[in-house]
């Protein structure tokens, strides 16, 4: 505990975890601390100096034992609310010269008197509600930013640089005290913010601070002022924005508007506080030197050199699947049995383990295991007796067909929380294992591992896709495959060849090849022989792209074998195909396009996930095997797969965590997995915060999303005993009441309406908006809150 101003706050006990520290991230303000009952500051925190003097973005800094020093801050929209204002391609960024500020302030504290280099590296979102946790490390001259958002676990690092002494030795000979310029042109203002919307920059009324400008045949020059409170900031991030935005007047230029900061070099601050600046702008292809001066003409910033990039997409970050070793439970099950099929059991023992093992050459084995799980999780769930019990799916590593059951058997769990589990293990399961409240584990070595989705690490240089040789893309006539051929198309590849089933006879096929100058040909890629034809046909062949997938979305229930092999095929089989036919080509990339239903387990689509885990595995396979191979798990794209679902089905999986991809920022993730290099990604818009408030946190995110230790479902009797107990102290109508109220509550969550009021009592459950998955959904919440079935 401290105390700022007699209030209580928490205080974070400092925990050095290797290069991990905890510290707390509020931002203090102009506070000062102390034990309690100490009567003035401790020289050890005296030394380290706390207070930050109120700065707006930075509350705290700590000494750490090996001298480095640590900063910390709290971003919100609610808190700057003048960060709102900053939007890329729709997404809320902090601006990069925030980044600049903070490493100024960092700099201040340790002595240094100016910023030598700044990279950027990955966008810092805003999330729309709650707010990101914000630290600066300065280790000797070098500074590291990192933020997380809050309640979850993983640090995101956004920029790096280093901090120097004694000023840059350029001299940059402006003299602002002669303004406008002799002999510059004015420029036009109006309509710029217009244009740079358009272009997908989008700025509020504080960062419109760019009142006139001018141009000569060196240089441009701008007036800016700054619409709001400037207090505490050594140069208002508002400010130096608006002075950039003069780049996208730059008639010499082309007038490319969309330019956004990269990187920095030797950016010194000769005074803080300003108001209005005097700028002068000096570019040089993607670099510019700037100069600001106060309306006297005495200097306040200058920058060497920074460099602009074009804007893209506000980056997503990119994860994917690890493994983390956790412990096996002490106890083992009261009872356990191993059968065939549970049809088998006269007694229901509390776990039921089945193997299902893929046997036979693929991808025949993969359609057979996959059929066999469907039965065993159809037979489980239509016997009210396996109610209390759980049935345990065991596959072997390095199965393909045992990859598809473990999507399979995700969406049923996600359908039907608590009733099924999986193990991947070669060998003996261990008894304790099958107690383990872990819905998945890996066994290997004599150890568990349970799976979590973590951040990948940054990416290398973007991908260089051949500019010779023939790439080749499946599905590419229409949905995302269209989508990815355009991008590639841009991307300087010459020899496109888009297949599909129907081929130039699809709708508009013919129109598109055309457009991007790419051959369009019929192969059902389901078919092996058709697709080696089509392999051997491109000599030049150098890269694969496969997009082709069905959807026939059901409950586990509703599934029937020709609906499952009607899904998996066009990723099994297709998938397997290409991989044969190219095996003995020396190929760039071999991309293949799965989905996030894979690997979390979407409720309804037990057939899709099925076929694109097989995926997952089968880019692992190639990968072992020194084969190129990266397999995209993507989120709902705005045209492609989720451009079927409905308004509803849209609301509901935003509302679940996963807000629908542009093509921009679908795009995005493409090239950034690409570039990383890894075998798979979930490719995917993340909304934690949605994820968080939906209520069980799967086990899946345990590395994203900070929560209490995960333990097994309470038991049903007693969470139903307490209910019966409420009911039982009131009055019948009371009773009828609070039931209603609860039943009421669940379908308002389930349905997203804000509260129950919006759901009325008298209307059916068709009428209110329900389908078999919200059904599913609510049937699934009132399991939880009343401890019924």
């Amino acid at each position: 505990r401290a105390w700022t101003s007699g209030v209580p706050v928490d205080w974070s006990v400092v925990v050095d975890r290797g290069n991990r520290v905890e510290l707390p991230t509020y931002p203090f303000q102009h506070q000062h601390f102390w034990p309690t009952g100490q009567a003035g500051r401790p020289a050890d925190i005296g030394a380290a100096g706390l207070d930050l003097a109120g700065h707006p973005l930075l509350g705290a800094l700590v000494e750490l034992p090996d001298g480095d020093l640590l900063l910390t801050g709290r971003l919100s929209r609610h808190a700057q609310p003048w960060l709102a204002d900053h939007t890329v391609q729709g997404a809320v960024l902090l601006p990069g010269t925030a980044f600049v500020e903070l490493a100024l302030r960092a700099g201040d504290e340790a002595g240094f008197d100016h910023v030598d280099d700044l990279t950027l590296a990955t966008p810092l979102m805003l999330p729309a509600r709650g707010g990101v946790q914000l630290q600066v490390l300065l280790s000797g001259a070098a500074f590291t930013i990192r933020s997380r958002p809050e309640g979850e676990r993983a640090w995101t690092e956004h920029a790096t640089g280093t901090l120097a002494t004694g000023a840059p030795a350029t001299d940059t000979g402006f003299d602002a005290t002669v303004w406008p310029p002799s002999g510059a042109r004015p420029l036009t203002v109006d309509g710029l913010h217009d244009t740079l919307a358009a272009a997908g920059l989008g700025y509020g009324p504080a960062f419109r601070g760019l009142r006139a400008a001018w141009q000569d045949d060196e240089h441009l020059y701008a007036d800016v002022e700054l619409p709001v409170d400037p207090q505490g900031y050594g140069l208002h991030p508002a400010l130096l924005d608006a002075a950039l935005h003069t780049l996208g007047l730059d008639t010499a230029a082309g007038n490319d508007h969309a330019a956004v900061p990269f990187a920095w070099q030797g950016v010194t601050l000769h005074a803080t506080g300003a108001t209005a600046l005097r700028v002068r702008l000096t570019r040089d292809g993607d670099t510019v030197a700037l100069t600001a001066a106060d309306p006297q003409g005495a200097p306040v910033v200058a920058v060497d050199t920074l460099a602009v990039r074009p804007v893209r997409a506000a980056a997503e970050p990119l994860h994917l699947l690890d493994l983390t070793e956790v412990p096996l439970p002490g106890h083992t099950p009261e009872s356990v049995a191993v059968v065939d099929t549970p049809g088998e059991l006269s007694d229901v023992p509390a776990v039921v383990v089945a193997h299902v093992d893929g046997e036979g050459d693929l991808p025949a084995s993969a359609h057979a295991a996959t059929t066999r799980a469907l039965t065993l999780l159809q037979e489980w769930l239509a016997d009210d007796r396996y109610a209390a019990s759980k049935l345990v799916l065991v596959t072997r590593p390095g199965d393909l067909a045992g990859a598809a059951v473990r999507g399979l058997v995700r969406s049923a769990r996600s359908e039907n929380p608590g009733r099924f589990a999986l193990i991947e293990c070669d060998g003996e399961v261990p008894v304790a294992a099958l107690a383990s409240a872990e819905p998945e584990l890996v066994l290997r070595d004599g150890a568990a591992y349970a799976p979590r989705l973590v951040r990948a690490a940054g990416a290398g240089e973007p991908f260089a896709w051949p500019a010779q040789g023939t790439v080749l893309v499946t599905g590419g006539t229409s949905g995302l495959g269209a989508v990815v051929a355009r991008h590639l198309a841009g991307r300087g590849v010459t020899d496109l060849v888009l297949a599909s089933r129907r081929g130039p006879d699809a709708p508009g096929a013919a129109e598109f090849a055309a457009d991007l100058g790419a051959r369009v040909v019929a192969c059902d890629v389901t078919d092996r022989d058709a697709v080696r034809e089509l392999v051997a046909s491109l000599p030049d062949l150098r890269a694969v792209v496969h997009s082709a997938g069905v959807l026939d979305d059901g409950v586990i229930g509703s599934l029937t074998p020709e609906r499952l092999a009607a899904v998996l095929a066009p990723k099994v089989d297709a998938g397997w195909h290409l991989h044969e036919a190219t095996a003995d080509r020396d190929l760039d990339a071999f991309v293949l396009f799965s989905s996030v239903a894979g690997i979390l387990g979407a409720a309804g689509q037990g057939n899709y996930a099925a076929g694109n885990t097989f995926l997952d595995a089968l880019a692992e396979h190639r990968h072992e095997r020194g084969l190129p191979a990266t397999s995209l798990a993507w989120g709902p794209w705005a045209r492609g797969m989720a451009g079927a679902l409905s308004d509803a089905d849209a609301q509901r999986i935003a509302r679940s965590g996963l807000p629908v991809l542009t093509d921009e920022q679908g795009l995005s993730l493409f090239d950034a997995a690409l570039a990383a290099g890894g075998p798979g990604y979930l490719t995917a818009r993340l909304d934690l915060a949605a994820i968080r408030a939906h209520g069980d946190i799967p086990a899946l995110l345990d590395g994203l999303i900070r929560q209490r230790t995960r333990r097994a479902p309470a038991a049903t009797g007693a969470t139903a005993t307490g209910l019966a107990q409420r009911i039982a102290a009131r009055g019948d109508s009371e009773a009828r009441q609070m039931l209603l109220d609860l039943v009421r509550a669940q379908i308002a969550r389930v349905l997203g309406h804000a509260t129950a009021d919006a759901v009325d009592p008298g209307k059916s459950f068709s009428d209110l908006g329900f389908d078999s998955l919200t059904a599913v959904e609510l049937r699934n919440r009132l399991g939880e809150v009343t401890g019924l079935k």
